[in-house]
């Protein structure tokens, strides 16, 4: 209805020249950095090819990828991440939708072209050694404020330091990360930022629910990107997600992020957020998006639209279709009331307002959440046409919603059923709330509990 099919990015061409990080000095167990990145540099020089990673355990500090260059794991390989800050040099990164030059993330990459990380490998983050950072606010709470010139915003440093992003590549074109396991990431995992032509397929992400902001994958700012057939055993925060900067920063740069296809991937274990997520860093806008196929096991959100007062941006023409989440929270949840955050204008009120537009969910099934649509307006916030059409969910209370110009509902099937979400359901109790095709109101706050 409201998302435009576009050309899907194909995979990047590398030519068939390889070389083997043993080849410059690599050694099990062993701190190899410097082997991986003149393997890297190597190849690049030759005009490209592929780097191969073989069987073995491997440990390495900052990896920084060039243009031409597939760096391949082996089946069999895997590499440990050093949790030492001074085997990160300082590099521009983004964090949590905000420009800043900070530790670089674990694998690395800028300004490059035709690109690939693939292969069979495990990646370990070394994160339980990271998250130990997450109870100190200090750097990100300056951050979020900080309207310095990006080159003065520096966070590698012990008392500010901010965890390094787990794969963050910014500004590239063709893109591929395919094949990969990523266990125990420091923060957001994998990262592509302002690039064109990403594919991100068949990876493997899991993290341990108790990991601090450790969303799976995050499409931030990228314009034709694909996600497919991946899988999260758990994370900590968000599964698959979909930003576009922060605020007065993602408003200096103005990419937003577009044209993305999220399809046919899945979660085995628990999230600490959504199965598919767009925002809350979403101030450079989001639009046409389609995610399809989906088969989630338990989050807090099946799928999950957020944002708040002074975040400005827009998100529209986004589709959601045949998405299945078995246990969670809410089932559909759009929000102009996430709170992790304070009000970046609270003395001036409906300032920089976001809006929400063109939502379209066919075929999306719940069997045991708490709330089955929840849709939470803030005065002067804008939604407008929401569709909802054969939805099938179970839920403790199935729908409520602030005002929406627009809101459309056909053949919506929600089935109240006490402590859904919570605790068994009480079947003897249940009973089925058949929606019929629904144009919609204005007006104040109003609540539909059915």
């Amino acid at each position: 209805m409201f998302f435009k099919p576009f050309k899907l990015p194909e995979d990047p061409v590398f030519p068939e020249r390889q070389l083997s990080v043993l080849d410059f000095g690599a050694k099990e167990d062993c701190l190899s950095t410097f082997a991986f990145n003149n393997a890297i540099n190597a190849m690049a020089e030759q005009g490209g090819g592929t780097v191969v990673v073989p069987k073995g355990n491997w440990i390495s500090g900052a990896i920084h990828l060039k243009s031409n260059v597939n760096l391949h794991f082996e089946d069999g390989a895997k590499i440990t991440f050093s949790y030492n800050p001074e085997d990160y040099p300082v590099v521009l990164t983004m964090y949590e939708g905000i420009r800043c030059m900070n530790y670089s993330p674990l694998i690395y990459g800028r300004g490059l072209e035709n690109v690939a990380i693939t292969g069979k490998g495990v990646l370990d983050g070394n994160g339980p050694e990271w998250w130990k950072w997450a109870k100190n606010l200090t750097g990100r709470d300056i951050l979020y404020f900080d309207r310095r010139p990006v080159e003065e915003r520096v966070y590698g440093t012990e008392e500010l330091g901010l965890r390094p992003m787990f794969l963050q590549i910014l500004e590239s074109k063709n893109v591929l990360i395919e094949g990969i396991t990523l266990v125990n990431s420091p923060c957001w995992t994998v990262h592509p930022v302002w690039c064109e032509d990403v594919i991100v397929r068949g990876v493997t992400v899991e993290n341990p629910t108790v990991s601090p902001n450790t969303d799976a994958v995050n499409i931030e700012s990228c314009n034709r990107a694909l996600v497919e057939n991946c899988t999260v055993n758990m994370t900590g925060d968000d599964m698959f997600c979909l930003k576009a900067g922060r605020n007065e920063d993602a408003w200096d740069v103005g990419i937003p992020c577009e044209n993305v296809v999220i399809r046919n991937c899945r979660s085995l274990g628990p999230s600490m957020s959504g199965g598919v997520t767009i925002g809350s860093e979403m101030s450079a806008g989001v639009r046409n998006v389609l995610a399809e196929n989906c088969d989630f096991n338990q989050n807090i959100n099946c799928l999950s639209i957020k944002s708040k007062d002074g975040r400005g941006g827009i998100v529209e023409n986004i589709e959601y279709r045949n998405i299945h989440m078995h246990k969670g929270t809410n089932g559909v949840r759009i929000t102009y009331r996430y709170s992790c955050e304070a009000n970046d204008d609270p003395e001036i009120p409906g300032l920089n307002m976001p809006t929400v537009r063109n939502l379209y969910f066919e075929n999306i099934t719940c069997d045991d959440v708490e709330n089955g649509i929840l849709i939470a307006n803030v005065p002067n916030g804008a939604m407008d046409n929401f569709y909802f059409k054969d939805i099938r969910m179970n839920a403790s209370n199935c729908i409520t919603a602030d005002t929406v110009n627009g809101l459309n509902f056909e053949n919506v099937r929600i089935k109240e059923v006490k402590g859904a979400g919570q605790s068994p359901r009480d079947s003897e109790k249940a009973k089925i709330y058949i929606a019929p095709e629904y144009k919609g109101y204005k007006g104040k706050k109003r609540e539909i509990i059915m």
